[in-house]
């Protein structure tokens, strides 16, 4: 791990109070790192994105630093939004006044009751690399608790912003999250990442859905393109709760998203979608893990990525029946749109299956906008740009359409039609 050595907290970040609890979790996490290696093309998991770039990159200790988050206030979360800065927490720019009575919304360092739940779903010994380095060094993050039966209306916004360091040197941000919803509990989060110049994110989030609770979870990464985003979502949903989880990616030169959601219980759901919208050089990796442990659960994953100029996607899902989970019905596509000649996707849907009562179909599409599609439309009196932007914007927009905070929405909708026209002008030209 000596390529990422600068992800070490400044010296005199060290000596900061945190939980008590949190020691033996980062000393194990500590452990585990020793025994495991920077990934490589040789590497599975990894085969199609090359992290030398990643690797070659010299890293430094983040220093606190001051932002703007104004172009990111969600107004539908005026009171239920924490903010962290290159892994810090901005008391400044949070605000936490709108909250039902017992839900907590808090910076982690300032919670000691999440200790007993922090590091229970990404464990040590099953994290891979980048996850256990968030672990053994992080230094504050969010955690949301929500009582049993209680509902937050409200959005929950948690806003994670990278800051590039002045003398222009890369930093190393360490992302952390930890949500609990108690039985029969519900509300909806927002994760955001984003920030200026360059940086590493490296992110890692808990989830925790009890007994008849519901969780809506948008996950939006709009970094800037010079930075990496390497984020990992391990969830847990008990019987009859669900969770729906959006993940969109707009930016960074290099991204990584690893969901791992274990169906524990009967008649637990889930929802795991993705959009990236990919252009340049950028690199967008999915890779996700859908584990069916009883039987009655149901699961529905959609991936879409559009990649136009010179970028790549990767997407490998693989949902995992386990002997005994009977009646499962899981459905997982992968769809994908090629704008350029020079643009990849290598795409691996996966079934796994041990139980013989079950629904289960996956499939993959990619392809270039339809010509009998584009013709339509041109006959219809538009012109082909228009035409290709139209289509382009569409593909996207059924997944956008389905986020529930209306200000996000039109953010997310507005991004699409500015990458749309952007691509639309290039094939003009």
């Amino acid at each position: 791990m000596t390529a990422l050595t600068g992800c070490s907290p400044m010296p005199e970040l060290l000596d900061a109070p945190r939980p008590a609890g949190w020691e033996s979790l980062r000393q194990a996490a500590e452990r585990a790192l020793e025994a495991q290696r920077f990934p490589t093309l040789k590497d599975e998991a990894w085969k199609y994105t090359d992290l030398k770039t990643l690797r070659e990159t010299t890293f430094t200790p983040v220093p606190s630093a001051s932002v703007d988050i104004r172009e990111h206030i969600l107004p539908e979360a005026k009171g239920t939004r924490l903010v962290f800065v290159n892994g810090r927490f901005d008391a400044h720019s949070s605000n936490v006044s709108a909250l039902p009575a017992g839900v907590r919304l808090l910076n982690l360092a300032s919670a000691s009751e999440a200790a007993k739940e922090l590091g229970a779903l990404a464990t040590p010994e099953a994290s891979d690399v980048f996850a256990n380095l968030n672990t053994a060094r992080f230094l504050d993050g969010a955690y949301l608790f929500v009582p049993k039966g209680v509902r937050v209306e409200s959005p929950v916004h948690v806003l994670f912003l990278g800051s590039a360091q002045q003398d222009k040197t890369t930093a190393c941000a360490l992302s952390r999250l930890l949500v609990v919803l108690e039985k029969g509990a519900e509300a909806h989060l927002v994760e955001e990442h984003a920030g200026h110049g360059a940086f590493l994110n490296n992110a890692v989030a808990e989830i925790h859905v009890h007994e008849g609770a519901s969780l809506g979870h948008e996950r939006i990464q709009r970094q800037p393109v010079e930075s990496f985003h390497i984020g990992s979502l391990h969830a847990r949903i008990e019987r009859n709760a669900r969770y729906a989880s959006r993940t969109v990616t707009l930016g960074a030169g290099i991204s990584r998203q690893s969901p791992s959601v274990v169906l524990a219980d009967e008649g637990a759901e889930l929802n795991l979608d993705g959009l990236a919208l990919l252009n340049g050089s950028q690199i967008a990796d999915t890779h996700s893990f859908i584990d069916h442990t009883k039987p009655n659960g149901v699961s529905r994953q959609l991936h879409k990525t559009i990649a136009d100029d010179r970028s790549r996607a990767i997407f490998n899902g693989k949902i995992f029946v386990r002997p005994g989970a009977q009646a499962t019905d899981a459905q997982q596509q992968s769809r994908n749109l090629l704008l350029s000649e020079q643009a990849q996707v290598d795409t691996k849907p996966e079934l796994e299956i041990f139980a013989d009562d079950v629904k289960c179909a996956h499939g993959a599409t990619v392809g270039q906008l339809d010509p009998e599609e584009l013709f339509y439309l041109q006959s219809r009196g538009l012109n082909l740009t228009d035409a290709q932007n139209l289509l382009t914007y569409g593909f996207a927009a059924d997944l956008i359409d389905r986020i529930p905070v209306p200000s996000l929405k039109r953010q997310l909708q507005q991004a699409v039609l500015d990458r749309t026209h952007s691509a639309g002008a290039g094939a003009k030209a």
